[in-house]
């Protein structure tokens, strides 16, 4: 068996520009629940400039813009450009004018400093080869005062599915490793934001539980997420017997009302 595959840049530029359009599609649109949530708990004034970092379809770009108003400014960065065209789609759809977009690379931002009011980023640090690099880079274009919010995958998220599929792929030697670890203690989110200077650090923690209806809504998530790298690497028939494999083995699992899994997130909310 050769040695898995670490995920770079590239890798994520080109997987999520292929996602961009359904990402976030199907099942329960979780990444539009958690970004809201973070949101609110940020309470984004009227006139706020902020930077959504990773903004993918704009899951907490939307939001902000709404919160930020008029005479405010809501900043999208991201690798994709097919994601950027889905959040800009986003954003016209719902009437919002305060929006732009740009494609920039989060370890190292084009901004002046202390720029921006609120900094968010949502489940995307394990994307980056230099987490702190990022955090670092988030801290110094944000205005002193302003905050930071972030979003990351607590221990066992989406178990026992991903661990299935992560067995699997294994088995299979197509394995894609994240640069970073995917699921995070509250202490190793506090650890990552004090290390990068940022202060009065506020944590929550929540697990909510995630319905997928049908098999084939939670297949079709795996091609909008990190998972889609391993399943790219088979060539179509290997990926149907994949496929068929992996949902024999979740078949069990699945209820009246579709497959319940469990999603626990860390908010983590500092000042600069």
């Amino acid at each position: 068996m050769s040695e898995p595959v670490i995920a770079t840049k590239a890798t994520f530029e080109g997987l999520y520009d292929r996602a961009a359009e359904q990402y976030d599609q199907t099942g329960p649109h979780l990444f539009e629940q958690f970004g809201a949530r973070l949101i609110e708990w940020l309470n984004i004034a009227p006139g706020s400039r902020m930077l959504d970092v990773a903004t993918g379809r704009g899951a907490m770009l939307i939001p902000a813009a709404r919160r930020a108003g008029a005479t405010g400014r809501a900043v999208g960065v991201d690798l994709s450009r097919g994601m950027l065209e889905q959040a800009a789609r986003a954003a016209q759809d719902a009437g919002l004018t305060n929006v732009e977009y740009h494609k920039m690379d989060a370890e190292h931002l084009e901004f002046a400093d202390d720029v921006f009011d609120s900094v968010t980023c949502g489940f995307a640090l394990f994307h980056f080869p230099a987490m702190d690099a990022a955090t670092r880079e988030m801290r110094r274009v944000c205005k002193p005062g302003g905050q930071i919010g972030i979003t990351l995958w607590g221990k066992g998220p989406f178990d026992p599915a991903w661990k299935i599929f992560a067995e699997q792929v294994r088995a299979y030697d197509v394995e894609v490793r994240m640069p970073q670890r995917i699921a995070n203690a509250p202490e190793d989110v506090r650890a990552l934001l004090a290390d990068a200077g940022w202060r009065a650090i506020e944590i929550q923690t929540e697990t909510r539980d995630l319905v997928y209806t049908t098999e084939e809504d939670w297949w079709q998530f795996q091609f909008t997420m990190g998972s889609r790298a391993a399943l790219e690497r088979m060539d179509d028939a290997t990926r149907a017997r994949f496929r068929d494999e992996y949902l024999a083995k979740l078949r069990p699992l699945f209820r009246d009302d579709g497959l319940h899994l469990p999603a626990p997130v860390i908010y983590a909310r500092a000042e600069k």
